[in-house]
């Protein structure tokens, strides 16, 4: 029963989470404390943030450049947030999957949503939403970015209460308390090392032969 362990499903992790939860700084966390994730890095027409690098924080594609991709159907998914378009590029979970590690995405709620609707044999995807402690909190974390007149930033309050309300279509929710970094990270791992061991059809294929047994029966 060894060669069992071979069988290692590639996942597709997905996280999202209002503007202002802070996924982005668990992301971060979460990769750094393990090396058997890679982050998807995402494609966006809005402008760099300060301190934002291209193609480590995003691919920065112009409008034009952005919908060209589309046409080519370069994206496993595309949504637009606000003014700005965002997308998942295929090749990004392609190389994930050729270094033998799985992907994580940081993307908003309705790209999540297309993904699951997605069969992405032979990886599997999962949903994580991250929950910030209260809006009270969400919109201090806004506002003290100062990177938005008052009107984005309600705009962006808005987009948060929605997207909180489609919770109910991801799998897993985790909360991101004032100072909870640590604690959410662990609560993500522990998620993923539940999924990697969760009993599959590829596992079963795997196991089957091992055991003489025909897969189809």
């Amino acid at each position: 029963m060894a060669n069992t362990y071979l069988y290692k499903p590639h996942l597709v992790i997905v996280i999202s989470g209002p503007s202002g939860s802070g996924k982005s700084t668990v992301i971060d966390a979460l990769c750094k404390a393990d090396e058997t994730l890679q982050l998807s890095v995402s494609a966006t027409t809005r402008k760099p943030r300060r301190g934002e690098v291209a193609g480590v924080d995003y691919h920065f594609l112009s409008k034009t450049e952005f919908e060209k991709s589309i046409r080519q159907d370069h994206f496993l998914e595309w949504a637009a947030y606000g003014d700005n378009l965002y997308g998942t590029p295929k090749s990004e979970i392609a190389d994930a999957r050729e270094a033998g590690k799985d992907s994580i995405l940081e993307i908003e709620v309705k790209g999540s949503l297309e993904i699951r609707a997605q069969d992405l044999a032979p990886a599997r995807s999962i949903l994580i939403f991250i929950v910030p402690p209260s809006f009270a909190t969400l919109e201090k974390r806004l506002r003290r970015r100062d990177t938005e007149s008052e009107s984005e930033l309600k705009q962006r309050l808005d987009i948060a209460k929605s997207e909180v309300r489609e919770i109910q279509h991801y799998n897993y929710w985790v909360s991101n308390p004032q100072g909870g970094v640590k604690q959410a990270v662990q609560q993500i791992q522990t998620i993923i090392g539940a999924e990697r061991s969760r009993v599959d059809a590829k596992l079963i294929e795997t196991i089957n032969p091992l055991l003489g047994v025909d897969s189809e029966n």
